[in-house]
């Protein structure tokens, strides 16, 4: 807490600074844009990036795949610049130092708002001689920013609002990814129960999962696949099989889950690909290879093997 409140007070003491770089390169305009702008950097105070880095992590990073990480680059950049726009909780300093820091930062924005508060005053007596002066002559209207300070402007405000969005979707990505790492890896040899569902449940289908496991309710094997490669339904696909879509089964896996409210069912590709292969005689095959990591938008062909280990329900026969 103490970490997260020490680096809200340095960002707002740099947004601080970039604002009075941008008033000075639009000095000679309208004072009232300068009026706006201090007024801006005083209300960074009360706002953390933080809220922009939450509101990213909500929104996600896009990609194609649950799989697929962020791109090094962008992961590479976004840990260079949290080191310097959050370096109490990067570098986590002991009590000490984080004290001192403290004392720094809170002292630096007691200058920085007494500053505030004097430029916009000053900027307000400018703004109240142009306005007398446009009353005198309305001829004579204030300056206005010019191409390139407006496109700084732009910049800056796009800049303030993306980069912890980006920064926020790409840490929570990462997160994801080791979440997935490690739920792969426990749920490797999990144990797999798979009974049919009760008739009449319909064709929408459930998943839950808690610290002990996961249960999916009311799904075939076609949405099955479908749901543990992390792919759209009509991929998957093996000719004029009507056991992919019929019967439906409650599906129980038992094993250790990190994270339940973010788990993603990819993790269960290999236990349940195994499991299909072992109690239906079901081989699934990505271009022809069986059992293998995928890639993204692959063609997924579903098979019977000529000896079934158990029946499909009404279609007991094998392939």
């Amino acid at each position: 807490m103490l970490n997260g409140f020490i680096d809200h007070l340095w960002q707002s003491i740099v947004f601080c600074t970039i604002v009075c770089g941008l008033t000075f390169v639009l000095r000679g305009t309208a004072a009232s844009l300068s009026v706006w702008l201090w007024r801006v950097a005083a209300l960074k105070f009360a706002l953390p990036f933080a809220l922009l880095f939450a509101l990213g992590a909500w929104l996600g990073f896009p990609v194609r795949h649950s799989a697929v990480p962020p791109p090094a680059a962008v992961s590479h950049v976004v840990s260079n610049g949290m080191a310097i726009a959050a370096p109490a909780q990067t570098f986590a300093p002991p009590p000490l130092w984080l004290g001192i820091g403290l004392a720094a930062v809170v002292a630096a924005t007691v200058l920085c708002l007494a500053g505030i508060l004097r430029v916009v005053r000053l900027a307000r007596l400018r703004l109240a001689a142009e306005k007398a002066q446009l009353a005198a002559d309305w001829h004579d209207q204030p300056a206005m920013p010019g191409f390139w300070q407006t496109a700084l402007l732009a910049a800056v405000a796009l800049c303030t609002v993306s980069l912890p969005m980006i920064a926020g979707a790409t840490r929570n990505r990462e997160w994801r990814q080791a979440v997935l790492a490690v739920d792969q890896e426990a749920l490797r040899s999990a144990s797999i129960v798979m009974n049919e569902a009760p008739p009449g449940a319909g064709i929408l289908s459930s998943v839950t999962a808690n610290d002990h496991g996961v249960t999916i309710r009311n799904i075939n094997i076609q949405d099955l696949v479908s749901l543990v490669y992390g792919i759209g339904k009509f991929e998957v696909f093996g000719g004029a099989m009507p056991w992919l879509e019929y019967p439906r089964y409650d599906v129980r896996i038992t094993g250790p889950v990190r994270a339940p409210a973010v788990f993603d069912p990819y993790s269960l590709r290999e236990p349940m690909t195994n499991y299909l292969y072992q109690q239906f005689g079901v081989s699934i095959r990505v271009n022809g290879t069986c059992q293998k990591p995928c890639k993204d938008y692959e063609s997924f062909v579903i098979e019977r093997l000529p000896r079934c280990t158990r029946l499909l329900s009404a279609h007991p026969g094998c392939i």
